[in-house]
């Protein structure tokens, strides 16, 4: 018998469900974000941080769907908070020299967007065990 069996068990998956889906819409959103944010905050000539963006973005979208369609990525779950801390790291771990450097709200966009995709992983993570 599982934990989600017992009266207990089945109470704590309905309270967890509005959380994991209000967090799986976050990363879904800063995931959409993402892959925009080079047309709406301006990279300069940040190429490889608009392709990690695009990338990654496209990635969260991807992977926020899935857990709205079903329970099964679970498994991945801890995927999702290292994929917002790379976001919100890697503006300054793609800088190059001969590169124009992003917009100042190039940063603060990614930042915030791999902050919020962080919380919201983990609040999934914790939710879930």
């Amino acid at each position: 018998m599982t934990s989600h069996s017992t009266p207990a068990g089945r109470q704590r998956t309905r309270a967890a469900g509005p959380v994991i889906g209000a967090a799986a819409g976050l990363v879904l959103l800063a995931g959409l974000y993402l892959v925009l944010a080079p047309w709406i905050a301006g990279f300069g000539g940040a190429g490889v941080l608009a392709l990690s963006n695009s990338l990654v973005g496209l990635v969260l979208i991807a992977l926020a769907i899935a857990r709205a369609a079903t329970r099964r990525v679970r498994l991945l779950g801890w995927v999702v908070p290292v994929l917002g801390a790379w976001a919100a790291a890697s503006p300054w771990l793609l800088r190059h020299a001969g590169e124009t450097p992003p917009s100042t709200a190039a940063l603060v966009g990614n930042v915030v967007a791999g902050v919020v995709v962080v919380v919201a992983g983990i609040a999934v993570l914790t939710r879930e065990n």
